[in-house]
């Protein structure tokens, strides 16, 4: 690219730039070819009228060399037939009557001189035409490209570098981190040659006449991409890219990533430089850090409305147990004859049942704040065993039996709190799903099968299977239930997760649901 002078082109066209006017390219072609006009008379009046015998007439090669450069083919062949009909005049003329051999020879040479130069200069016209097709379509490609393009003189860079190296400053980084005020210098002394299209249209300045001329006049004085520039040039790097902003024809800044190649053998008088304008992508990203922001406070309000929701969930089994053993040991003292000994059985499982409610509070927030409970070896009988003796009493009130099938002692590493309530939910469920189908005969099979390296928890109940509605029932909040809060199952996969185990629903084949849990077997 260049920006001065205009650039002509042959076959016809003249291509106009930098201000030169179209008047002055047509005058000077006019005086071409008025001068070749003169000459081509004067060589036929010498070699007609004059005793000159030599082959003047090859001189006419210089006429057309004069006329040739602004013409086309029909114009060049044209001054080419009509020095050629001089040619022939002239011999007429001068050998009539007796043309000697040597004449006829000066003859053939001329027109023949004549027939090469105008091959030679209508080759010419067909390389120009073809380099004037080659320079619209880079200008062309160049002025349509969605990356702006601009032209650099990093010149002035070299020379400061040079001049600096012979002073004897040996770290050129250290020495420009140290002196801002040079880099600041050198920035205004680099020109910037050409632009295409996209720069104009980016930078808001109407025509490349009216394009900032030097570097500092579009950089912000804060900028520090120039100086890792001035190191790239000096190091000749094979390729410079930085991100920085530029400053718009209206004031306005314009973030943009510029990219160069600085290799060895690059002419650093016309260094081309693509700059992409990156502040839709900024934008996006300032979008995208709200919207990041915005989700984490939506996510933490989410998690202390899902710990609330859990927790309430969890202890409304060890609550109902508090307001049993509250409600027996009212009834033992409320006899004639109180029963002390029932009473304090009663106020002893009271207390169990209170402490049962702290645990599980502290077991839901570590659950929700997805921190590992307090794991020990378990013997998952004696957990299960347990687990339904807790059961028992909502059994007792359902009118319902679990039919339990023990697997020998298989050994777990887990939380034994999480894990009891792992299968009181499975249980409550299962309950719930019988009553609310009505169906009379409330039975429940368990069963513990333990494999090589993990124990399968089996529990199935005689209900209606699963609701064809849900598709995805361990997702919270995800209930048929008119009243439900669609946590239970929820928290069991969290609780089976928490193990490294895997938990699966499916209606079993003979009816009802069935629940299968995975769980690895203790090392």
């Amino acid at each position: 690219m260049s920006d001065v002078g205009d650039r002509a082109t042959r076959g016809g066209s003249v291509i106009v730039s930098g201000g030169t006017r179209p008047g002055a390219a047509l005058d000077r072609i006019r005086v071409r070819a008025l001068a070749a006009a003169l000459l081509a008379a004067g060589i036929f009046w010498i070699d007609s009228f004059t005793s000159f015998h030599s082959a003047i007439a090859t001189l006419y090669l210089v006429v057309l060399l004069l006329a040739g450069p602004r013409l086309d083919r029909r114009q060049l062949v044209g001054w080419s037939l009509a020095c050629a009909a001089l040619t022939l005049t002239s011999f007429v003329v001068v050998h009539r009557d007796t043309p000697s051999t040597d004449a006829v020879l000066r003859l053939l040479v001329s027109l023949a001189a004549n027939a090469v130069t105008t091959g030679l200069l209508l080759h010419r016209i067909v390389l120009d035409e073809r380099v004037s097709r080659e320079e619209r379509r880079y200008a062309t490609m160049t002025d349509t490209l969605a990356i702006a393009i601009w032209e650099h003189d990093f010149s002035p860079v070299a020379d400061a570098v040079a001049a600096l190296r012979a002073c004897g400053v040996t770290d050129l980084r250290a020495y420009l981190r140290a002196h801002p005020e040079f880099v600041a210098s050198i920035r205004r002394q680099v020109r910037i040659t050409d632009v295409n299209q996209t720069a104009l249209d980016m930078m808001g300045v109407p025509s490349k006449a009216a394009f900032f001329r030097r570097l500092g006049d579009f950089l912000p004085e804060t900028d520090a991409s120039f100086a890792d520039c001035i190191l790239a040039i000096d190091e000749q790097r094979p390729m410079f890219q930085a991100e920085t902003q530029v400053i718009a024809a209206d004031g306005s800044p314009i973030d943009i990533i510029v990219a160069f190649s600085l290799a060895p053998g690059t002419c650093l008088a016309h260094v081309p430089g693509s700059i992409l304008d990156i502040r839709q992508r900024k934008r996006l990203e300032t979008t995208v850090e709200r919207t990041r922001i915005e989700l984490e406070r939506v996510q933490r309000s989410a998690a202390i409305g899902a710990m609330s929701a859990s927790i309430a969930h969890e202890i409304n089994q060890p609550i109902s147990a508090v307001q049993s053993y509250a409600d027996a040991a009212a009834r033992w003292l409320a006899r004639p004859e109180p029963d002390l000994e029932e009473v304090r059985l009663s106020l002893a499982g009271l207390n169990q049942a209170v402490a049962n409610v702290h645990a599980v509070v502290q077991r839901v927030r570590s659950l929700v704040g997805g921190r590992a409970g307090e794991m020990a070896r378990l013997g998952l009988g004696t957990l299960v065993a347990d687990t339904l003796a807790v059961a028992a009493r909502d059994l007792d009130v359902h009118g319902a039996r679990i039919d339990f099938v023990p697997g020998g002692e298989p050994c777990v590493l887990g939380d034994p709190i999480l894990l009891k309530h792992l299968l009181l939910n499975l249980i409550t469920n299962a309950l719930q799903a019988m009553d609310d189908a009505g169906v009379r005969d409330k039975r429940m099979d368990l069963t513990l099968h333990a494999n090589d390296d993990h124990v399968l928890l089996l529990l199935r109940d005689h209900g209606p299977g699963l609701d064809p509605s849900i598709t995805r029932p361990f997702e919270t909040f995800a209930t048929t239930k008119p009243g439900g809060m669609g946590l239970g199952l929820s928290i069991c996969r969290s609780i089976v997760d928490l193990h490294d185990g895997r938990i699966a629903l499916s209606n079993h084949p003979d009816g009802g649901a069935l629940a299968v849990v995975e769980l690895p077997l203790a090392a």
